[in-house]
C-alpha cells in the first residue's frame, strides 16, 4: 500500500489487486512433527482476492458485500495495510483507521484508558491530540465505570464499544469497518450508525463490510459485490444489492424443495368431507411452484379440491399464520363475493396475492372449506404448507405486513 500520488480525487484507489495464501494439505502441527515427518508437502495456492479494481471517491460511503469467504475482509485488510497485496497496487489518501477484528490492537493487560493512548499513538496522533479526545471516547463507549480495568476482563460487547469509539474519534480520513458492529447491543448499534452518518456529512470516507444489506442500502453511496475473491458487480447501492439478492434467492430456491403438499385420502380429518382439499402449493404469478415469495411480488396459494358428489357454492378459506403464531389474515372466495356455483369432481382454487405485502419471515397455510352458508365445515387442513418470504432489499422482518402509504411534505 502506498500514499496517494498525484490527484486527490480518490480516497482509495485499488488496481488489479490480488492476495494469495498457501494452503497446506498435510499441515505439521508441532515441532516434533516437523522433525519426524519433515517439511509439509502438497502446498496449494489459494487466492482470497484476485484481480479486483475499484476507486472510492473522497467523502463516499462504500460497502462490500458477498458470502462468507468471498474476500471482503481480506480486501479491507489490504486497504488498511494489515496485508500486503500479492499483486496489484493500493493507494490511500490521508489517515486510515480500521475496526476490523474484535479487540485488534488492544493489549489485554493494559486498561481501556491506556489502550486509547496506545491506539492513538499507532495512528500517529500526538499526546495532546489523544488527550483532547479521550473523554469523548470514554463517554461514547459508555465504559466510564470500567475504563481503568484491564481490557482482558472486558466482554465481547465492551471490546466492540471501545474499539469503535477509538476508531471513529481519532480523526480518520478513511474509516474501515468490518462486521464487528453486529456484536454490539441495539442501542449501541444505533449510536454507531448515527456517528457514521455524522462522519459522512463531515466528508470522511467510510468503507463498510456487512451482511446487513438493509443498513448498507441506506448508508452507502456505492457497493461492491465479491464472490470467491472476484468482483461480480459494483455501482449504486440499490442496484448492486438487488443483483446480489437475486442470486442468493435463486440459489436458495434451487437448494430447497418446492412448497407443495399432497394429502392422502385415508387421513383422518375434520368436516363431513363432501368437499376435500387434496393438494396445496405456493406458486409465483405464472403458476410455477416456488420455495419462497418476495415482498412486493405477486404469489399465490393453489389448492386442489375434489367433490365426489354435487355441492353448492363452497367457501374455501385460507389462513396465513406467521411463524410466531400470529394470524396475519384470512383469504376466502366468499369474502370477495366470488361464488363457485355448483361443483363436482376435481377443481383447482388459486388465490393470488398481488404485490405481496408480507414482510420477511416464515408463514404457515391453513385451509378450511365450508358450505355455501358458511356454517357447516366440509374439510379442514392445518399446516398444509409452510413457506418463507424474502425481501428484495435484504431487510429482516420487522412486523408482519408492508402497508402502502402516501407521503406528503410541506
Amino acid at each position: 500500500m502506498s500514499p496517494m500520488a498525484g490527484t486527490h480525487e480518490y480516497a482509495v484507489d485499488v488496481q488489479g489487486v490480488g492476495k494469495r495464501f498457501l494452503r497446506h494439505a498435510d499441515r505439521r502441527n508441532s515441532l516434533k512433527e516437523r522433525i519426524v515427518r519433515g517439511k509439509a508437502k502438497n502446498t496449494q495456492d489459494f487466492w482470497a482476492v484476485r484481480d479486483v479494481s475499484l476507486r472510492i471517491p473522497q467523502g463516499a460511503v462504500y460497502g462490500l458485500i458477498g458470502h462468507n469467504g468471498s474476500g471482503k475482509s481480506t480486501l479491507l485488510k489490504m486497504i488498511g495495510g494489515i496485508y500486503r497485496p500479492t499483486e496489484g497496487s493500493i493507494a490511500t489518501q490521508g489517515r486510515v483507521a480500521a475496526l476490523i477484528e474484535l479487540g485488534a490492537g488492544f493489549h489485554p493487560d493494559m486498561t481501556g484508558r491506556e489502550n486509547i493512548a496506545l491506539n492513538g499513538s499507532i495512528l500517529g496522533l500526538s499526546r495532546k491530540e489523544i488527550a483532547a479526545v479521550t473523554d469523548e471516547i470514554i463517554d461514547f463507549s459508555g465504559l466510564n465505570e470500567f475504563i481503568n480495568d484491564p481490557v482482558k476482563h472486558y466482554s465481547s460487547g465492551m471490546y466492540v464499544r471501545l474499539g469503535f469509539s477509538v476508531a471513529v474519534h481519532m480523526k480518520p480520513d478513511v474509516l474501515l469497518v468490518d462486521e464487528v458492529l453486529a456484536v454490539g447491543d441495539e442501542e449501541f448499534q444505533r449510536k454507531c450508525f448515527d456517528h457514521l452518518y455524522s462522519l459522512r456529512r463531515a466528508g470522511k470516507t467510510i468503507i463498510v463490510v456487512s451482511h446487513g444489506l438493509g443498513q448498507l442500502e441506506g448508508l452507502c453511496d456505492e457497493v461492491a459485490w465479491l464472490e470467491r475473491g472476484q468482483m461480480q458487480q459494483h455501482g449504486p447501492a440499490v442496484e448492486t444489492i438487488a443483483a446480489y439478492l437475486r442470486k442468493v434467492n435463486a440459489e436458495e430456491a434451487a437448494r430447497n424443495p418446492l412448497v407443495s403438499a399432497v394429502r392422502e385420502d385415508e387421513a383422518v380429518r375434520a368436516g363431513d368431507q363432501t368437499v376435500r382439499a387434496v393438494s396445496a402449493q405456493v406458486t409465483d404469478a405464472g403458476g410455477t411452484a416456488i420455495s419462497h415469495a418476495e415482498t412486493g411480488t405477486t404469489f399465490a396459494v393453489q389448492i386442489g379440491i375434489t367433490a365426489p358428489e354435487s355441492v353448492l357454492g363452497p367457501n374455501v378459506r385460507v389462513a396465513l399464520q406467521h411463524d410466531s403464531g400470529t394470524l396475519v389474515t384470512m383469504l376466502s372466495n366468499h369474502r370477495w363475493g366470488i361464488d363457485f356455483g355448483t361443483i363436482q369432481g376435481d377443481h383447482t382454487v388459486r388465490m393470488a396475492v398481488p404485490d405481496n405485502p408480507l414482510l420477511p419471515g416464515r408463514y404457515r397455510v391453513h385451509i378450511d372449506i365450508f358450505d355455501y352458508t358458511g356454517s357447516r365445515l366440509l374439510d379442514s387442513w392445518n399446516d398444509a404448507v409452510e413457506f418463507a418470504v424474502r425481501s428484495p432489499r435484504g431487510e429482516i422482518g420487522q412486523g408482519l405486513v408492508e402497508l402502502p402509504i402516501e407521503v406528503t411534505f410541506e
